[in-house]
């Protein structure tokens, strides 16, 4: 009986001893994987805790030097990586208990464990995120979270939340036919239909379209860019630069317009101040672009005032073609005038009303080009009294004189053929001049 219960302690001790070693060697096979082992990403074998929190805390100060890029939705923001919170210490402490042998597991082999990094993110993070209005804050700051924990890429893609509640109210309206010489539109509108604005990221459109910019011409870009300007204006954005067309177009007022060129760096360039996101929404319809701003709720009552504050007449310039018969001429431009403009927005809250000047620009005339004949009736050499035949002297600009009148001879006998009748007119004044940089009117001689 001794013998069967001595065999049945040892049978038992054997079993205790297999039920406890037998997990270990399961778990110590399971991360014995690597050539050493890492907390977040940092090599620590062979590291006594001090030299691992020092090689660790460096290993974060490299990679928070760069900005983490998250994008969904159409939105991008740049976030701080010094607003992720790294407890080191806890992630130490951690190692050494996955890698620290049990003492009855004295045959075993170095551990090799790849932990992440214990990080969280700061009160500032979670607001930006969640500010942002289109995505899932939550799940987007735990993917952050399990980029930094082992202090990996720095590009996001954010969680997109559903957007169709941004639609609820409409906040501006820009509506044009597109001009006949404008391409490539339908290309832009594509690219930027129903981006999302969020608070606080600023706006370039020139870096939203990209290389789509190349797919479309000048006038397609600077129509597409206006429409988006005049909507902007009808909202209390604020504009950050914006160029304005140095003529004037077929659609929309002087000083609604916008220019937008990739080669000179003139952009168009906006932020939302508010507190909700808003949606950008292009659409075309029977050669129509119609644009959008829309959000949840419309806080606010904006209205746009253009004022022309002084206009500058052209020029006119004539030229001289003897291709032309005599008495004939062509006009080659149209004279348009000169204006300089001033942009208000009014914007009504709570009953209070307060308007702004939003911008103020030139347009330069454009002087009118006439093309006259240069070829003059001809006049003989006659006596005195062949120049006073009325048959004679024409009269080709129906002033009721001569327009090439002959003189009378000189005293050795030649006749002047530089003397000419001056002609008087009843034309208004003309006013020429420009703008200088300083906004100064600077008037000049005809």
């Amino acid at each position: 009986m001794k013998l069967y219960l001595k065999l049945g302690a040892i049978i038992v001790g054997i079993v205790v001893l297999l039920a406890i070693w037998l997990p270990n060697l399961i778990i110590d096979r399971a991360l014995a994987k690597g050539d050493g082992s890492t907390i977040g990403g940092v090599l620590v074998k062979n590291l006594d805790e001090d030299a691992m929190e020092v090689a660790i805390q460096e290993a974060i100060r490299v990679w928070q030097d760069t900005p983490i890029t998250v994008e969904g939705g159409g939105v991008t923001a740049t976030v701080d990586p010094k607003m992720l919170v790294f407890d080191v210490a806890s992630s130490v402490a951690e190692y050494r208990t996955l890698t620290d042998k049990p003492w009855f597991a004295f045959w075993e082999g170095k551990r090799t464990v790849h932990l992440p990094l214990q990080v969280i993110g700061d009160e500032q993070l979670i607001k930006q995120l969640e500010s942002m209005g289109v995505w899932e804050a939550e799940t987007t700051l735990n993917e952050v979270i399990a980029q930094a924990s082992y202090l990996n890429k720095h590009s996001i893609e954010a969680t997109v939340a559903d957007t169709t509640s941004m639609e609820a109210e409409r906040l501006a309206l820009s509506i044009e036919q597109i001009p006949t010489n404008a391409k490539g539109v339908l290309a832009l509108v594509n690219t930027l239909n129903d981006y999302i604005i969020a608070p606080n990221e600023p706006f370039s459109l020139l870096n939203v379209l990209g290389e789509k910019v190349e797919e479309a011409n000048s006038e397609g870009v600077n129509f597409v860019a206006s429409l988006i300007y005049h909507t902007v204006l009808q909202t209390e954005f604020e504009i950050l630069e914006r160029h304005a067309q140095d003529k004037k177009m077929d659609y929309l007022q002087q000083g609604l317009d916008a220019a937008v060129n990739s080669v000179l760096n003139k952009d168009l360039q906006f932020i939302n101040y508010a507190t909700q996101p808003t949606k950008l929404k292009l659409m075309i319809e029977n050669d129509t672009l119609k644009v959008e701003l829309l959000a949840q709720t419309k806080e606010k009552e904006i209205t746009v005032r253009v004022s022309k504050d002084k206009i500058v007449q052209p020029r006119i310039i004539t030229r001289y073609s003897k291709d032309l018969a005599m008495g004939q001429e062509e006009i080659i431009q149209n004279g348009q005038e000169g204006v300089r403009v001033e942009v208000y927005r009014s914007i009504v809250e709570n009953g209070i009303s307060k308007e702004e000047l939003v911008s103020r620009d030139y347009y330069a005339p454009i002087n009118r080009i006439v093309v006259q004949s240069s070829r003059q009736p001809d006049v003989s050499d006659g006596t005195s009294n062949t120049s006073n035949d009325a048959d004679l002297q024409v009269d080709l600009d129906g002033d009721g004189l001569a327009d090439s009148p002959v003189q009378p001879p000189s005293t050795n006998g030649n006749t002047s053929s530089n003397t000419t009748t001056p002609v008087t007119t009843n034309d208004p004044e003309i006013v020429y001049g420009y703008y200088d940089k300083g906004g100064n009117f600077v008037q000049t001689s005809p």
